[in-house]
Parts: structure tokens; C-alpha cells; sequence
């Protein structure tokens, strides 16, 4: 897809989801130079404002990287390391081969800046999915605030974290297999994008020093620096041991593995 005629510069946020993904893009999207725009190859969202069938390539020229005012310094989206795939970890999660051409046009965009963000605790990660899953709350919109970032539906409610959730039991074998699953997804993406332009973060780091790594962020944007603020928080803030019920079982299960260090509590 050639569009380099186009004035402002291009980048993706790749992610996993339950990885800081929103946090960071509604950030960016508080800059006045910046749009970011959601999942546009989340074929599990049955809101998508276009059929699965709709070309990669008109995905991209039509919802992300089209034409935009002189005022717009970077436009991009987010793309989770899965899309448009499954996982198996957690099986239903609806596919889409129609999309499944999405890794190889960006990897052949040259000029696209890669921003790669991780989790570095799979196990926070799985928990957090569960939990979300569970309760069907994704995010903690901030009502003031989730107008202002780019929808491909009309803006949710300003949800918070709602009721107190019970603590979950988790199964020890299905964590292997997401685990596992995390290491290999991410380590495509730098395999994948090793001749792009690539910035790494974490999510832990993006929440211990949100506005270094916003400045980080910007920098490599080539954005002139200006103070970014989220439209999102966080719905989970209890302690591993008092989130997951056989958090003590699993402790001692992973304690031989390269996943002991998961377990912090």
C-alpha cells in the first residue's frame, strides 16, 4: 500500500490484550498533533462498522491512514499480536482469515513506526482477561474524557470498576498454554518488524512512569512534547494473592519454571 504521500507519519501500537493497549492510545490521542484509532482488525467485535470480509488494504486507506487535516502530525491503530486470529488459551474467540494478510502489508510498509508494548507479568495479564471476561467491564472509561478518542462505534458509557469481584481459580494448565502462547506471539513481532523503526515498552514501566514514557513515546514520534493524559485507569488493583483464590497452589506449581517470577506475592 503506498500512501507516503500522505503528510504526517504512520505507526501501530502492537499489543496483547489486557497490556495497557487503551491507556497508552488514549494518551497519544490527548495530543492535538495525534490520532490513534482502536482495534480495526478485532474480528471478535461484532460492532465493526464494516463486514469481515471488507480487504485489509481498505481497511487501512479507508478507516486509519486516510486523509487528515495539515494539523495531524501522526496517525495510527492498534493491533493486537493475535489479530485476527484466536488464542488458545481462550478458545471462542472469533477468527478471521480475511484479515490474516494485515501482518505482511505492514511489514512491508517501511516508513509504519512500530510501538510495542507488553506485559511483562503474563500472569497480571491472564488475570485480567479472566476478570474482564467475567464481568463483562473492559475499562474504566473516564467519562470526561472518552468523547475525545477515536471510536469505530459511538463511545461507550464512563464505565468504573463497578461491584467488588469475587477472587477467581484459575486452572494451572490453561496458564501454561498462555504463557507460552505470549512468549511466541511476541517474539514474532520483533522477528516481523526487525527492519522498521521500533519502540519497546511495558506496560509495568508505562504505569510506574507514565509521563517519561510519554515522552519517550512522543520522542520517537518526532512529536513536539506536550503533557498527555488517558481516558482510561485501571479496574484491578488488589494483590495476585487476593485476586486469584488458588493463588498459593499455582504459587507453588510454577515455583521450578521460568514463570516463578510471575508470582510476586
Amino acid at each position: 500500500m503506498d500512501r507516503e504521500r500522505l503528510a504526517y507519519r504512520k505507526f501501530v501500537i502492537v499489543s496483547h490484550l489486557r497490556s495497557g493497549t487503551h491507556l497508552l492510545r488514549t494518551a497519544l490521542e490527548s495530543h492535538p498533533a495525534v490520532v490513534c484509532q482502536t482495534e480495526v482488525f478485532n474480528s471478535d467485535n461484532r460492532r465493526l462498522p464494516y463486514p469481515l470480509t471488507t480487504p485489509t488494504v481498505e481497511v487501512l486507506r479507508r478507516w486509519v491512514y486516510r486523509q487528515f487535516p495539515d494539523t495531524v502530525a501522526c496517525v495510527g491503530f492498534t493491533l493486537q499480536v493475535y489479530h485476527p486470529w484466536g488464542l488458545r488459551a481462550f478458545p471462542g474467540i472469533r477468527e478471521n482469515p480475511a484479515w490474516g494478510d494485515v501482518w505482511t502489508w505492514l511489514s512491508r510498509m517501511k516508513a509504519v513506526r512500530i510501538i510495542h508494548l507488553r506485559r511483562e507479568n503474563s500472569l497480571r495479564r491472564h488475570l485480567s482477561h479472566v476478570m474482564a471476561r467475567r464481568s463483562r467491564v473492559w475499562h474504566a472509561w473516564d467519562p470526561d474524557r472518552v468523547k475525545t478518542v477515536s471510536h469505530l462505534g459511538p463511545p461507550p458509557d464512563g464505565d468504573g470498576p463497578g461491584s467488588p469481584r469475587e477472587p477467581v481459580t484459575l486452572d494451572a494448565a490453561r496458564l501454561e498454554v498462555d504463557f507460552e502462547e505470549t512468549e511466541r506471539l511476541h517474539e514474532a513481532v520483533t522477528r516481523r518488524f526487525r527492519d522498521h523503526a521500533l519502540c519497546s515498552i511495558s506496560y509495568e514501566s508505562l504505569t510506574r512512569d507514565f509521563d517519561a514514557r510519554c515522552r519517550e513515546v512522543q520522542d520517537f514520534l518526532q512529536l513536539p512534547l506536550a503533557p498527555l493524559t488517558a481516558a482510561v485507569g485501571k479496574l484491578e488493583t488488589r494483590s495476585l494473592a487476593d485476586a486469584i483464590a488458588n493463588y498459593g497452589d499455582l504459587k507453588r506449581h510454577f515455583a521450578d519454571t521460568r514463570w516463578a517470577a510471575f508470582f510476586e506475592d
